[in-house]
């Protein structure tokens, strides 16, 4: 697959990718490159060795630019997110996103934060088990949107009424990318509601939903509408950003544990697949301590 239409197969509907499509071109005409020469070079510059200094300049640009046009930080933030994604997607391994990049991006996840009665009305406000364990997965688990995509049947382990899943430092979905974003190996539980619901379900295919990103995008926010409990922040790019999205269950699970009693940060980054200090060598959490955790919290995780 050519390196433009493999970025671009992530995005669903024609609409998406010729939006995406514009963007790139005009990402090439402010760096003065096109991003397949960008991408040469930055794979010749990793063979060798090196950092892709390039295509990081080329990123910070383009950012700036965005930013000296007018567009909101968070705005500018998406968009360098969106072409960052071009080089991600063609397997161009960059740094992490600089510290002020993701703080201009930050306005668009809200600081509010789901409470259990919201959650559980977005489950029920679902009528197929399929679409309930789309939001009930995640606000019980914590996972990012991209593990949930590439979670496998057979990769759950179940321990009484719970599930066990232990993610490997390289998880791919159905399109063969990692989603594993630290790279690093840790285990997360699932709660009784979501195994019920996993239960119900029958899979030709093995993927645990067999869902893209953007199909689950579609539910959460459907479940958001029917509680009365979605919001919209409008860009200046003349698009809008829906504050109730798959990844604010990520906040929710972790205030959920906390308020639970659970006190110690370093079992929930592991079970949210966070990288621990020296590499986690020193903080092993072996399979009975995670159940323990999750049992002790799970009154403020139930939601069937």
């Amino acid at each position: 697959m050519e390196p433009i239409e493999r970025w671009l197969s992530r995005y669903e509907g024609k609409e998406s990718q010729d939006r995406h499509r514009r963007a790139l071109i005009r990402f090439e005409s402010v760096v003065g490159m096109t991003a397949i020469e960008l991408l040469k070079l930055g794979r010749q510059r990793v063979q060798d060795g090196q950092a892709p200094e390039e295509v990081e300049d080329a990123l910070a640009k383009y950012h700036s630019f965005l930013l000296g046009k007018g567009l909101a930080p968070t705005s500018a933030a998406q968009w360098y997110s969106v072409e960052r994604g071009f080089f991600t997607a063609n397997y161009l391994r960059l740094g992490k996103t600089p510290r002020h990049i993701v703080a201009s991006g930050a306005a668009y996840e809200s600081s509010r934060v789901l409470t259990q009665k919201q959650v559980r009305g977005m489950v029920k406000s679902l009528s197929s088990p399929r679409d309930k364990l789309v939001v009930a997965f995640p606000a019980q688990t914590g996972q990012r949107l991209g593990v949930i995509t590439a979670i496998k049947h057979d990769m759950i382990r179940k321990v009484e009424r719970h599930g066990l899943v232990e993610v490997p430092p390289t998880l791919t979905n159905p399109q063969g990318d990692n989603v594993n974003k630290a790279e690093v190996r840790y285990k997360f539980v699932i709660g009784p509601d979501a195994m019920r619901l996993i239960k119900s379900l029958t899979s030709d295919t093995g993927w645990l939903v067999d869902l893209s990103e953007r199909q689950i995008g579609r539910i959460v926010h459907r479940a958001a509408e029917n509680t009365g409990i979605q919001e919209r922040t409008e860009t200046k790019l003349g698009r809008s950003w829906h504050l109730v999205h798959p990844h604010v269950f990520r906040k929710y699970w972790k205030r959920q544990m906390k308020l639970g009693g659970i006190k110690d940060p370093e079992i929930l980054n592991f079970m949210m697949g966070h990288k621990l200090p020296y590499g986690g060598a020193y903080d092993p959490f072996p399979d009975e301590d995670l159940l323990k955790a999750y049992k002790q919290a799970e009154r403020k995780l139930r939601l069937l």
